[in-house]
């Protein structure tokens, strides 16, 4: 034995070397688990912070909208010169503000009338039918400003009828900052005269100034003095922001304040629990000109799906380890006389841990790095994942390679060599076809050794048969994506898939298309003769549907009777597109209103198609979706069983410009 050798043994007799060993090794698992902890947070901080920013701009998307649509008001006031209140109920009822903007409570117009105009004005307004109207409320003041048209013209709205909006404080400033900018304006925290005195819910109004078009509005005197009135939209916070914010899977909890947090300035609150959040965000958002405060909170959903065990897992890992260690140099200073007369004893067991080698589940093997024999040592387990016994491996008269499915040999033989290379442990899942002919999947997982010189000699590793979890991957997988009844994709791949259609329109300049198919007459099938017979009907439709568009097209299900169909690269113009789509509609039609059979019955049900055609992200998939369901109803208004293209709406065309 050399004099190095010698003293290391002498050195590791020593009780006081476990004990410096266990002082290191707990130190260490300290600062592995600190920094773990840190790397955690930060991570789940980084998603809450994304999720906390796409709220935000979802809600600034949304109240820039119904800006779009008072600008829209008040671009049909100057066209008009003063609409008429029949002119004006029109206008509203074709936005259909309850589909395309759901939240908003009412659009109205205030006109501004002087003190000196106040009689001649209500009695205007009173030869028009509404002999009770008068401004509200009394009072002698200067200037008054009277809701003259507010649509829809219903139920609470009424209540707002004739009510001077310019005498309250809070909403004079915003129609003053409307009036001086020319621009849309948020007013602060209200409660809205249309409130019952039940129910209360916290409100806001953003207003738009309508000017004379024969006089000029390019300066703040200017825009005073030409001032007639404001198209306005009033809000009840909780009926809109509950529409906004995704509060429904609970990651993420949402107070909203008006101007800055505080009690009396709470807009809308989603928190439905008390104590700390683990994340908080607070960011301000600026529209028409006034600030709102969203503070966000983590929900017990977020730190539930959020949560890591890693740390954990490092901390109580590290210190077993560190006992583990300890204990092994603590026993081995005071018991290596024992352990080496144990040694023959060690030798005379290897059999017995061949034995349990050989009761592993899956198969053991050792094979020698840049041997020409593939396999140095193997375990009986091999058997029961290929079917064929270690020895004809071992012999070279078999290679296992050949076994491995086709498709997967280069990725196994490229994980092994990057493995030998870095001399690291490596883990890869494939196939292999047994010889009762069944395919089964398998986890291979390797670790390369190294002899005293540092070349790689030995490969050790463990294939175990993961067949049944695999099955279960895929089976979790289709229930996630397919719609159970037919097959076809659902609502949630369905989007996905047309976002990565948009974003491969994007990047080649080709147009595609979308249609909403909904079966016409499908109720009465489902009454008449149960929901067995609707399913058939239901799976046969999918059937046409899939046999009646091309490889690259996708058809999915959203539920009920109603099917989508995303047509891939129909053209390099709309035109081009809109008529292949409408070619293929057609065919759809042909197909779908043939009679289907239900046992020895057949019945009859046509489609009312949809189509709206895209071309990189000029919209998003949602509202492509809405646009295709918008043309359906157009289908269905005009009589069924046909097809119509989807049409720009008067407030989407004013957006556009």
């Amino acid at each position: 034995m050399t004099p190095v050798l010698q003293r290391f043994n002498h050195i590791l007799d020593r009780e006081s070397v476990a004990w410096v060993v266990l002082v290191l090794a707990l130190l260490m698992t300290l600062v592995l688990w600190r920094q773990s902890e840190r790397e955690v947070f930060h991570r789940q901080q980084d998603h809450f912070l994304r999720l906390a920013e796409k709220q935000r701009n979802i809600l600034n998307s949304r109240m820039h909208d119904y800006e779009q649509v008072l600008r829209g008001g008040a671009a049909l006031f100057a066209a008009s010169n003063t609409p008429s209140r029949e002119q004006w109920r029109v206008y509203v009822d074709m936005l259909e503000l309850d589909k395309t903007l759901p939240g908003i409570l009412a659009t109205g117009f205030a006109v501004m009338v002087p003190n000196q105009a106040r009689s001649a004005h209500e009695d205007a307004i009173r030869a028009e039918g509404f002999p009770r109207y008068a401004i509200f409320p009394p009072g002698d003041r200067d200037m008054y400003s009277s809701i003259v048209y507010i649509e829809p013209f219903k139920g609470r709205n009424l209540r707002a009828f004739g009510y001077d909006m310019y005498s309250d404080s809070v909403r004079r400033e915003a129609m003053e900052r409307a009036r001086d900018t020319g621009q849309p304006a948020l007013s602060g925290k209200v409660t809205l005269v249309q409130e019952l005195g039940t129910g209360v819910q916290p409100g806001f109004l953003i207003y738009f100034p309508v000017y004379r078009s024969d006089l000029p509005h390019d300066t703040v005197a200017a825009r005073r003095q030409a001032l007639i009135g404001f198209v306005y939209s009033p809000f009840r916070s909780f009926d809109l922001l509950n529409g906004v914010f995704d509060t429904s899977t609970q990651l993420l909890e949402v107070e909203l304040y008006d101007s800055h947090p505080a009690l009396g300035n709470l807009l809308y609150s989603s928190k439905a629990t008390r104590g700390r959040a683990k994340y908080m965000s607070e960011v301000p958002l600026r529209i028409g000109g006034h600030t709102w405060v969203i503070r966000f909170h983590s929900g017990p959903r977020f730190d539930a799906t959020e949560a890591s065990n890693q740390p954990m897992v490092i901390l109580l890992g590290g210190l077993a380890l560190s006992l583990l260690l300890f204990s092994v140099l603590y026993m081995n200073a005071r018991h290596r006389r024992t352990m080496r007369r144990t040694a023959v004893k060690l030798e005379q067991s290897l059999d017995s841990y061949k034995t349990l080698v050989e009761n592993i589940p899956g198969a053991v093997f050792r094979s020698e790095v840049g041997s020409p024999v593939p396999v140095f040592q193997l375990s009986q387990g091999v058997r029961a994942l290929t079917g064929v016994p270690p020895e004809r491996f071992l012999s070279g008269d078999l290679s296992y390679s050949q076994l491995i499915h086709p498709e997967d040999r280069d990725k196994v033989a490229t994980a092994i060599a990057e493995a030998i290379a870095r001399r690291s442990a490596y883990s890869i899942e494939y196939r292999i076809k047994a010889t009762d002919g069944f395919t089964r999947w398998v986890n291979e997982r390797g670790r390369v050794t190294t002899d005293e010189t540092g070349r790689s000699r030995w490969l050790d590793g463990l294939v175990l048969d993961i067949t049944e979890r695999k099955a279960a991957e895929i089976m979790i997988r289709d229930l996630a994506f397919n719609d159970t009844l037919t097959g076809l994709p659902n609502r949630r791949l369905l989007l996905d898939r047309l976002d990565r259609h948009l974003v491969a329109s994007e990047r080649t300049g080709r147009y595609g298309a979308l249609m909403f198919i909904d079966m016409d007459n499908f109720k009465a099938i489902n009454d008449t003769l149960g929901h067995e017979a609707g399913d058939q009907v239901l799976i046969e439709v999918a059937r046409r549907l899939l046999t009646s568009v091309r490889e690259s097209d996708t058809v999915s299900r959203l539920g009920g009777d109603e099917f989508v169909v995303i047509l891939d690269s129909l053209g390099d113009t709309a035109e081009t597109a809109a008529a292949e789509a409408a070619e293929l509609g057609s065919k759809m039609l042909v197909r779908l209103s043939q009679p289907y059979r239900i046992g020895t019955l057949l019945r009859n049900s046509t489609p009312s198609i949809g189509i709206t055609t895209f071309c990189g992200h000029k919209a998003s998939a949602v509202q492509l979706l809405r646009q295709a369901d918008h043309a359906m109803y157009q289908a269905k208004t005009a009589g069924r069983n046909q097809l119509q293209f989807y049409r720009e709406a008067p407030v989407e065309a004013a957006r556009a410009g």
